[in-house]
């Protein structure tokens, strides 16, 4: 069998070693002298230059124009890299020579000779080198980053992403549906990427609504790191608050950089008393719905439009009755590495959902950029009628932690007086290891009674002399705190804010705080939720719930059912316990089930039960509950559709990035790092997210292919760009595993090492020491041709009927 490759780790040794020779006596097992030309043969790379796929530590890291020499004295051919090549595969050349190591441009530099455990490795079948570095000569900025030339713009594909939930409830009094429909859909031609976002609502008592978020297409500025964004969508921006809008916008994308920075994703808590619904809204969009099971429930896949925006979060439960509350949200400090620029540019008119309001044209702009590792500056202007607005602040990186400040002044014209006002912002976020605590935001903004928003602007200018019907805000305070305590006693969490208006009478707090922790098998959590509201007349409205839950597996089976319990009592001394049994169904780890019963002092005594499944085509649940005087059902589902050239197919939730795997002709194809996602009828499978702009694995479990099903290669990566879909292609073999024992007419054994080809010489397999090799047959009926040193053997065959008991068949067949 030739060899898939050569190794260069030692290559300086290599070269001045002297041919080895084995004695081929020493094999046992085999009654003919054993041909391993097949296994020694030695480099056949031709000096040359050749196209090939870099991989630096695992990682693909480009696609280059490699030349390949032949060392002086020596016939081994090696590639020759140039110090500026190994940099942009990022090799930190400093800690090379404060680690020894001579640096020297000479052409090609010896990676494995100044570079202790360096190893080089050429796949020439494959087109694919190899270059493992160890970690410490890396540079950190340079890690996971790949080269644009190798992102991938993906194929023109079309899909719809939804998430349906539907409820059902029942009581004395009123009847209630409700059903949700979320959808993003989208179309990608060429470099151009299609999107929109939309909900549609309906209800017994409210007819059908339609209502889209954002419609807009999108492509990549490959040579700016940035997007370019047309129609209707939001302005992306930390400097300002966010703004709807129908127009163009071009902003840097950070994931398309070394070091990308993440964008903060608010996590919403609070408690259920019932299986409960909950909403989230922002600026009156319904951005998430979904049921959750009694007692403190965590959501944290939540992205919000834009980079500012209180979150409504309204919590209904199982009898009807609505809670309501609003979590703060805002961006992180804005800190970037010395030398890195982020800007934002966005012009087009205002449009803020409301029929009533105005549309005038507007132009924002936004700058950040790294002073140096301690010290960022930005700012920003907006501008549109009768309306300017000017920030200017700095962000700084101290030993405890990063703080930004920043003063923004607005001038608004309205009905011919001018209202002049400032707002101040402070931000702050850090991780103390010291103490295991992750103050994960802190912020806090003044503004003064004049100060107004874009959005705040327009607003007032519409309504004629009318109040306003949001708040002008006046000073906001927000923070999020996490602690690990020590000798493992457990973690808490913390997360609490408060608002106030000028033409709001009151304030608006929200507090939560959670204590988690295990004793033995018995995880147990204390919570305590706090909601005040203004009432309108002053006074503010006080909603407390604490909250106790226990639970415990019920074996010691990692699959093992779990018992537990969940009690929640409100500062009205109403209350609500619940028990009961949560696990797998049967054997299945995909499917899921829930079972309770409770007693609460509105409805008495109730019941539960809910089933959730994840399959190749989507995730699905049903519950079911009934008290006293009510009863409810709730189904939901989430999935996506996705239209191909290769035809259409059914798959789970999709991430802003995904990507489709093709393994031809084949069906049930698991793949290995994705729970539950195979291949169709079609041979294509939705792998349902994947990370822009970096390298991604992509593996298939063999173990469900079978032993028909032979594949050149199980893993591969993909790097795609942000909202591409890219296809993955594994290339497959169909057949029939078949273990010929090869005899000659005189019944004598072929010899070890012999190769097995097909009639038009593709190499099947190599000769065992019994004289016997196990091949993948895609005929029936055909000839195999066995060649070892210059003789040469046929041996036809023909397979008998199928038997589906057996993994492989044996056939012994006469070579002459």
């Amino acid at each position: 069998m030739a060899c898939a490759g050569f190794s260069l780790a030692m290559g300086v040794e290599a070269a001045e070693t002297p041919t080895v020779k084995f004695n081929t006596a020493f094999i046992q097992g085999s009654d003919q002298p054993a041909d391993l030309s097949e296994f020694i043969r030695g480099n056949s790379v031709v000096p040359g230059v050749y196209r090939v796929d870099v991989y630096v530590n695992r990682a693909l890291s480009g696609r280059r124009d490699i030349t390949f020499k032949q060392k002086a004295g020596s016939a081994l051919v090696e590639p020759c890299l140039g110090l500026e090549m190994l940099q942009d595969f990022g090799l930190d050349l400093g800690r090379v020579q404060e680690k020894g190591g001579a640096i020297s441009d000479q052409g090609c530099f010896d990676l494995v000779g100044q570079v202790q455990f360096a190893h080089i490795e050429y796949q020439p079948t494959t087109l694919r080198l190899n270059i493992s570095v160890p970690q410490a000569y890396m540079a950190r900025s340079a890690r996971g980053y790949v080269a644009p030339e190798l992102w991938d713009v993906g194929e023109t594909t079309g899909f719809i992403n939804y998430n349906f939930n539907g409820t059902q409830r029942r009581n004395s009094q009123l009847d209630t549906d409700q059903y949700y429909l979320g959808l993003r859909n989208g179309l990608n031609l060429g470099a151009w990427r299609l999107r929109n976002e939309a909900s549609l609502t309906y209800g017994n008592h409210q007819p059908y609504r339609y209502r889209s978020n954002r419609t807009y297409a999108q492509r990549d500025l490959t040579d700016w790191r940035s997007q370019l964004t047309l129609g209707e969508t939001y302005t992306d921006s930390q400097i300002f608050d966010s703004v709807r809008f129908k127009g163009a916008a071009i902003a840097s994308d950070d994931g398309m950089l070394p070091d990308s920075e993440r964008v903060f994703a608010p996590v919403i808590r609070g408690i259920a008393e019932t299986n409960a619904l909950v909403e989230v809204r922002q600026n009156g969009f319904l951005l998430y719905s979904g049921n959750v099971s009694p007692g403190p429930f965590e959501i944290s896949d939540i992205y919000p439009s834009g980079s500012n925006g209180d979150l409504e979060v309204t919590v209904i439960e199982a009898d009807g009755r609505r809670r309501s509350f609003t979590q703060a949200y805002a961006s992180l400090p804005i800190m970037l590495p010395a030398g890195a620029l982020r800007y934002g540019v966005a012009a087009g008119q205002v449009d803020n959902y409301g029929t009533d309001q105005a549309s005038p044209n507007f132009l924002s702009a936004t700058l950040v950029y790294g002073l140096s590792e301690r010290l960022t500056g930005y700012g920003g202007v907006q501008v549109a009628e009768d309306y300017q607005a000017g920030n200017v602040g700095m962000g700084v990186n101290t030993g405890l932690g990063a703080v930004s400040a920043d003063l923004t002044q607005s001038i608004s014209k309205v009905r011919g007086q001018d209202r002049v006002g400032e707002s101040l912002r402070l931000r702050y976020a850090n991780t103390l290891d010291l103490t295991n605590t992750t103050l994960a935001v802190a912020g806090y903004r003044y503004s003064t009674e004049h100060y107004r928003t874009l959005n705040d602007h327009v607003e007032e200018a519409a309504r004629a002399g009318g109040r306003l019907l949001t708040g002008l805000a006046k000073d906001r305070l927000e923070m999020s705190v996490s602690q690990a305590l020590p000798e493992q006693l457990g973690f808490v969490s913390l997360t609490a804010s408060e608002q106030r208006y000028w033409n709001l009478s009151g304030k608006t707090r929200q507090f939560y705080v959670s204590y988690n922790a295990a004793w033995r098998s018995l995880s147990y959590s204390v919570s305590l939720e706090r909601n005040q509201q203004s009432a309108g007349n002053g006074d503010l409205q006080t909603d407390n719930q604490l909250a106790v839950t226990l639970s415990m597996p019920l074996g010691s089976n990692p699959g093992s059912s779990r018992a537990w319990f969940n009690g929640v009592r409100d500062s009205r001394g109403d209350y609500t316990t619940q028990a009961g049994l949560s696990g797998q169904v049967l054997e299945d780890r995909d499917t899921f089930y829930s079972v309770q019963a409770g007693h609460d002092s509105y409805s008495g005594s109730s019941g539960a039960g809910k089933l959730d499944t994840t399959t190749a085509f989507g995730r699905f649940n049903a519950g079911y509950s009934q008290g006293r005087d009510f009863h409810a059902v709730s189904v939901g589902a989430a999935g996506s559709l996705v239209a191909h050239r290769g035809g259409l197919n059914a798959g789970q939730p999709l991430g802003e990035t995904f990507a489709l795997v093709e393994v031809p002709d084949v069906a049930g194809a698991r793949l290995g790092n994705f729970n539950n996602v195979q291949t169709s009828g079609n041979g294509y499978a939705v792998m349902p997210y994947a990370q822009p702009y970096r390298a991604n694995w992509v593996s298939l479990d063999t173990r469900s292919l079978g032993a028909d099903v032979d594949l050149d290669t199980a893993i591969t990566q993909v790097v795609p760009r942000r909202g591409a879909v890219p296809v993955v292609h594994f290339k497959a073999a169909l057949g029939r595993r078949v273990q010929f024992e090869l005899v000659r007419a005189d019944g004598s054994r072929l010899p070890m090492g012999a190769s097995v080809e097909d009639a038009n010489g593709k190499l099947l397999a190599v000769v065992d020491p019994a004289s016997r090799a196990l091949v993948l047959s895609e005929q029936e009926q055909g000839e195999l041709s066995v060649r070892w040193s210059d003789q040469r053997c046929r041996a036809p065959f023909s397979l008998p009927p199928r038997d589906s008991a057996r993994a492989y068949e044996r056939l012994r067949v006469v070579c002459q």
